[in-house]
């Protein structure tokens, strides 16, 4: 029988615990339920802040163009024609062309293009940002947010099947 030292026992111990405990308001789209207008945005953010890495990503979001440029483009593009569809079969979205206009913002930061096959693929973190309150003193924050770094297809489909489930959608 082998017995573990205090440290790893620990270890393990809080392992466990992060694996097991339940999604807190960071993995939440029920705050989205009334909500309709998504601005969607696409760049790669120059956060390097790693202490409160999600207000400097809320920060560079805010102050960013919403209007894709150079490359940037055409994985705006990719990541457009899937949300259209889903936009298009339930009803329960619709696309925002300003900040000010939309409710929350779906942002993909762009990490990095693979090549593989002579093929180029956009990676990266997908976020859901809600806009916040001035009048009720909420600022603007994170609801949702990629699991990892994903290929811009993969991320925008685990998106739509969350905002499916939360919104009772099949």
């Amino acid at each position: 029988m082998k017995v573990l030292t205090p440290t790893l026992l620990l270890f393990v111990l809080s392992f466990c615990a992060t694996a097991q405990a339940p999604a807190d308001q960071t993995n939440s789209l029920a705050e989205l339920r009334g909500k309709r207008s998504a601005l969607l945005m696409v760049f790669k953010s120059r956060v390097i802040d790693v202490e409160d890495r999600e207000r400097a990503i809320i920060d560079d979001v805010l102050r960013a163009n919403p209007t894709p440029t150079g490359r940037y483009r055409w994985v705006y593009t990719q990541i457009a024609k899937k949300l259209n569809n889903y936009i298009h079969k339930y009803k329960s979205l619709s696309a925002a062309t300003e900040l000010s206009e939309a409710d929350y913002v779906i942002f993909f930061n762009v990490v990095e293009f693979r090549r593989i096959l002579n093929t180029i693929y956009p990676y990266g973190e997908l976020f859901v940002i809600v806009k916040g309150s001035p009048e009720k003193l909420t600022p603007p924050r994170v609801v949702w947010r990629a699991r990892k770094v994903l290929y811009a297809e993969d991320a925008i489909g685990d998106l739509i099947k969350d905002l499916k489930a939360s919104r009772g959608e099949t």
